[in-house]
């Protein structure tokens, strides 16, 4: 099943975070950590990781009697997607209110700066082509 691009809710994004950390958990190791951080019921993880499951982010198998879920893509991947969906959705495709946001954004770091200069490099590489 492939994952669809629908959009993830906060928890969602969290819990699949929490699986990329430490895949092949089952929902009562991870209701334990999101009922710590976050005061979440076994049940509504439960939901939301059958949700994801659903959605395609999550794969699971059975083992010794209970299910262990893995992440079907690398966080890459979907990012990548959600940034794709965003950028289509809320930008009406074009990527340039996003990039003039970074260019005034005050949080970011040396590191993270030299990052997006590298990638505007890349940009202005492959336009000379």
């Amino acid at each position: 099943m492939a994952a669809t691009q629908h959009g993830l809710g906060e928890l969602e994004l969290e819990i699949l975070k929490a699986m990329w950390e430490s895949p092949g958990r089952t929902v009562q190791e991870v209701a334990g950590e999101f009922g710590r951080q976050r005061g979440c019921a076994r049940t509504t993880v439960l939901t939301v990781m059958q949700r994801l499951h659903r959605k395609g982010f999550l794969k699971r198998r059975k083992v010794e009697g209970v299910y262990r879920f893995w992440p079907t893509h690398g966080r890459g991947k979907v990012i990548s997607g959600l940034i794709r969906q965003f950028v289509e959705n809320v930008l009406d495709g074009s990527p340039a209110p996003f990039l003039a946001y970074l260019a005034d954004a005050k949080n970011l770091n040396d590191q993270q700066a030299e990052q997006l200069r590298r990638i505007v490099e890349a940009l202005e590489d492959r336009e000379g082509r």
